[in-house]
């Protein structure tokens, strides 16, 4: 009787913390630890007076590569990946820096593989996927 109700209360204790985590998807990633292809908007919270540039360099700096030198345009060979904002392509990460942090609903990083099969040739160092809040 005893190891039963020990086997319930194991039970609920591993549904209680299931459900918990599925209400807060990405909390428990959020920070150093958070998942390496997403910045999602409960990281940028903490950085509202960042520019976007400034938030990757912050939270992901892996995802430029190359540094911080801005790509002249996007036909021209750069170390940076190319990037997106709400579907439309961005002609270089410089204008990354005209965007606040706190509009950002989240973005993810696209490998050179993955962007090459999504989007075509040019995409050998990534992309980075930028969604808006507005």
């Amino acid at each position: 009787m005893r190891n039963q109700r020990a086997r319930v209360a194991s039970a609920w204790l591993l549904l209680t913390v299931g459900l918990l985590a599925a209400c807060y998807p990405g909390r428990a990633n959020s920070g150093s630890g958070g998942s390496p292809d997403l910045i999602g908007n409960w990281e940028l919270q903490e950085l509202a007076d960042y520019d976007a540039l400034d938030a990757i360099r912050r939270l992901r700096p892996a995802w430029l590569r190359g540094g911080t030198r801005p790509a002249i345009a996007v036909g021209q060979t750069s170390t940076h990946p190319r990037v997106h904002l709400n579907g439309v392509p961005l002609q270089n990460i410089a204008e990354l820096e005209e965007i606040d942090a706190r509009d950002i609903r989240e973005m993810r990083f696209l490998n050179g593989p993955d962007a090459s099969t999504r989007y075509g040739t040019g995409y050998m160092n990534g992309a980075i996927l930028i969604t808006l809040e507005r």
